[in-house]
């Protein structure tokens, strides 16, 4: 079952909230799910969840700032020089340009664009 963006970003913000009241010293799951407004069986999957989650788990992916959206626009405009980066037929080849530098296809398209 694929769970939406939103629930995703709620359990993984309940998760977060969990682990600072265990560190505060809070560990009665009663206690938890009183202090987070959910069920005890919410808070017991949610414990068996933190003991396989990493620390990068914790932690919500950042935007990117201007400076680095332009550094990559520079270096997807450095591509688009490259021949390397076009298929036999002429055509700019974006899947190859989108895995090297790990960026969406959306992205690229903009530097396209001219935006």
């Amino acid at each position: 079952m694929k769970i939406s963006y939103h629930r995703r970003r709620k359990i993984k913000t309940r998760r977060i909230a969990l682990r600072e009241l265990i560190n505060r010293g809070i560990e009665e799951p009663k206690d938890l799910a009183k202090e987070l407004k959910v069920t005890v069986p919410t808070i017991k999957r949610d414990l068996e969840a933190l003991e396989t989650m990493s620390e990068e788990d914790f932690t919500f992916q950042k935007k990117s700032t201007s400076q680095q959206v332009l550094e990559k626009k520079d270096v997807i405009l450095r591509m688009l020089d490259d021949e390397e980066y076009y298929t036999s037929s002429g055509d700019i080849n974006i899947s190859k340009i989108t895995s090297e530098l790990k960026t969406s296809r959306a992205t690229v398209m903009s530097v396209l664009n001219g935006e």
